[in-house]
């Protein structure tokens, strides 16, 4: 062979292995806002291929924290109901061996198997009439690693969040729930959580099944419904979680004050009525999870570091207990409570339940005692 023909066809090669692993990436998550409009005839679940599949790593190959010693617990004493809101760019291996914590999310899509530990909650964030990130993205990540749960939004009720309305968030989850579903039929969809479950909340989401009703004549589908457990107040132009989309004649809700926002009790009665309202409504076998609760408060004040420490005691003792015959899941023994997340690792907006001490590479009080609760649980 000549040697500029050897050349060429090595420059083809390497060209073509070039374009092979261009093929593996995924699509860009591109800007902010995409609408949308899913072509649901490409995406549905009868339609065309099953998706790729690709095996899941081993355990050994997970990645992980390497010679730190004693202090991190073993993947197999992590709480598979028990996670954390990871809101800053740090290591969740680290973080969930420390705490114990089984789960985690940071209101992300990201490349991550279900068996990988801690077990990662994909999300969709939305806007008014965008999701992020793009849908071609998302299909790309169903079905690469399959099994996961999507949760499509974060407080879609919230002005100050995804902010869409009911009829909008209906139409957007069912675009997403057929897109995720024809991609990889193993997936687990949840409903976004709203902000609290207050009365004002939960007619929000009576009027998203009611849409979801009568825009495609069934039911909503949903493998997971979240919540998320905190305690604000609902008035227009004030302090807290104000007035969801939608909702123009309405000016307050739960007037709650500010020394509320700290009041287990509040918490615990939420999720009671959360429980009643998802059994009226057909979906008692449906489990649930609290993707964010804790108290959203600064520094000091009236929740220093040991207050904090006895509010998620008591929390977490509340929902690894708290049953239902009427309207806890069956399949977990009447629980009204499938897994929840602390809200959060480390957020300099609310330090207060601040789990780590991120600059100083350490567990908070609270920290120290959501590990002593998981590690108390296993025993």
């Amino acid at each position: 062979m000549r040697p500029f023909a050897l050349l060429a066809g090595i420059a083809v090669l390497l060209f073509w292995g070039m374009y092979m692993d261009l093929a593996a990436l995924p699509p860009p998550m591109g800007a902010r806002c995409h609408f949308a409009e899913v072509d649901v005839r490409e995406s549905s679940p009868d339609r065309g291929e099953p998706p790729p599949r690709v095996e899941a790593p081993s355990e050994e190959a997970m990645p992980g924290p390497k010679g730190v010693g004693a202090f991190p617990l073993g993947w197999e004493q992590l709480s598979p109901r028990m996670g954390f809101g990871l809101t800053v760019a740090d290591d969740p291996e680290t973080w969930a061996r420390r705490l114990g914590a089984g789960w985690y999310l940071d209101w992300r899509a990201l490349p991550r198997y279900p068996e990988q530990k801690p077990e990662h909650w994909q999300m969709i964030r939305l806007g008014r009439g965008c999701v992020y990130p793009q849908p071609e993205a998302i299909r790309w990540l169903a079905a690469r690693f399959p099994g996961n749960v999507w949760v499509i939004g974060n407080e879609p009720d919230n002005p100050w969040q995804d902010n869409v309305t009911p009829e909008e968030y209906a139409q957007v989850y069912h675009r997403l729930y057929v897109l995720i579903k024809g991609a990889d039929p193993r997936a687990k969809v949840a409903v976004a959580g709203v902000t609290q479950a207050t009365p004002l909340r939960m007619a929000y989401l009576d009027r998203v099944l009611a849409a979801y009703q009568a825009l495609y004549a069934q039911p909503m589908p949903v493998d997971w419904w979240t919540v998320h457990g905190f305690v604000l107040r609902e008035e227009r132009g004030g302090w807290g979680a104000g007035i969801p989309p939608g909702f123009p004649a309405v000016d307050a809700g739960a007037l709650y004050p500010p020394e509320a926002i700290g009041d287990v009790e509040l918490l615990k009665a939420q999720i009671i009525a959360f429980r009643a309202w998802m059994a009226g409504r057909g979906y008692r076998d449906v489990p649930l999870a609290i993707t964010e609760f804790g108290v959203l408060a600064p520094a000091g004040g009236e929740y220093p570091p040991d207050v904090m420490a006895d509010y998620l005691r008591e929390a977490f003792s509340w929902l690894a207990t708290a049953r239902d015959p009427e309207s806890g899941l069956p399949a977990d023994d009447d629980l009204l409570v499938q897994r929840w997340a602390w809200f959060s690792l480390y957020d300099p907006l609310y330090p207060a339940s601040n789990l780590g001490n991120v600059d100083g590479d350490g567990l908070t009080a609270t920290g120290w005692a959501f590990r002593r609760f998981v590690l108390s649980e296993a025993r």
